[in-house]
């Protein structure tokens, strides 16, 4: 029997169906960054959610609109969904394959207002919570509509989230929604949630449709091993440091630090640093952002990023720093402000570094110990 993605393999679609549309240099960084992380496990087949806020995660509609494809026309022949984690996973690069193994099963639903949410699987790996859910609505909600509500992770001192949901068929929807723990703060063997959801805004015609759609759960953490790293690289006023890395049954999440130096910070309005890893099998993992903290102005960062499940023969990790720097302008930064009186326009400031840098540092090789 065929998967979903051997059936979405055989749809056969015309390339008039789609229309370009103008992008600005910014964010052809961020697509080609999103391309990087879909395609870097391509060898591994070979061979075998920046926002934070304290105390909870305020989630607000960061959607798959970016790169998204809907297939009404064959909504029909698609089965029924057993594996959201395996059909939200970007391009199938094998990042939630193993997941729903190690989930549990939640099958938790509230209705109110004419629109059924699930959480179906829930899994805390000891430093994230991701929570696949569904929705059966009674309205049409568009393509990629956003919820609006609360994921309150008890005990958790910040952190950061993000969200995705797409639509299966008609009016049907599957999604995926982590939170991640401030990375200051030691990992917990079991954490207390609750998830409320107050409105859904659709997509069309951004109506907004109240409701309370409420769940309160506990999740123990899955088998996890920590290793401390403290390993860094530098250039050119960058320094990343590698401090940790946690193994789980499903996957492995790497904890980074960046700082920026004065003389970049008048350069450049932002810098923005990613990585990508192979081991010593060659394997390479497909990896997702967790989001980071820091302070205000971007540049003194920490971050975390999940890879996909770990390779039980490797016995080093290689680390490749990216760094992305960054000028702002009217077309790729938000240039309006919030006063007592109302929106106010708001001037970017004027330093030396234009469009956009990109560039790699040294690689930072990691011994994992048994």
């Amino acid at each position: 029997m065929k998967d979903i993605y051997e059936h979405l393999n055989d749809v056969d679609i015309s390339e008039t169906e789609y229309e370009e549309m103008a992008v600005t240099d910014l964010e052809k960084a961020k697509i080609k960054k999103r391309l990087r992380e879909s395609i870097i496990n391509q060898q591994k087949k070979a061979n075998g959610w920046k926002k934070t806020v304290a105390a909870s995660i305020i989630i607000i509609g960061l959607s798959t609109a970016a790169l998204g494809v809907t297939f009404p026309a064959y909504a029909s022949t698609i089965p029924v969904i057993g594996d959201i984690f395996k059909f939200l996973d970007p391009a199938r690069a094998g990042l939630y394959d193993n997941y729903k193994e190690y989930s549990s099963e939640m099958n938790l639903t509230e209705q109110s207002n004419g629109i059924k949410m699930t959480i179906n699987n829930a899994i805390y790996d000891g430093e994230t919570v991701s929570l696949a859910f569904s929705i059966e609505s009674d309205q049409n909600l568009g393509d990629n509509p956003y919820l609006h509500g609360l994921l309150d992770i008890k005990g958790a001192q910040g952190g950061t989230g993000g969200s995705q949901i797409t639509r299966v068929n008609d009016n049907n929807y599957v999604g995926l929604i982590t939170a991640s723990n401030n990375f200051k703060h030691p990992s917990k063997n079991k954490v207390n949630i609750k998830w409320r959801i107050d409105r859904i805004i659709s997509e069309v015609g951004q109506k907004e449709i109240e409701g309370d759609w409420s769940f309160a759960f506990a999740l123990e953490a899955t088998d996890n091993q920590t290793q401390i790293i403290n390993q860094s690289a530098e250039h050119d006023g960058v320094i990343v440091n590698l401090s940790k890395i946690s193994v789980t049954p499903m996957s492995f999440i790497v904890f980074y630090d960046q700082a920026v130096s004065e003389s970049v910070q008048k350069e450049w309005h932002m810098v923005d640093v990613d990585i990508e890893i192979k081991d010593d099998w060659g394997n390479r993992y497909s990896g997702k952002g967790n989001g980071s903290l820091g302070d205000r102005d971007g540049y003194n960062m920490a971050w975390s990023k999940t890879f996909q499940k770990l390779d039980p023969r490797a016995t080093k990790l290689i680390v490749t720093p990216r760094i992305t720097r960054y000028e702002y302008t009217s077309e790729n930064h938000g240039s309006v402000g919030m006063t007592e009186a109302g929106t106010k326009e708001m001037q970017i400031p004027e330093k030396p570094g234009k469009g956009i840098e990109e560039y790699t540092l040294d690689d930072i090789t990691i011994e994992l110990k048994n």
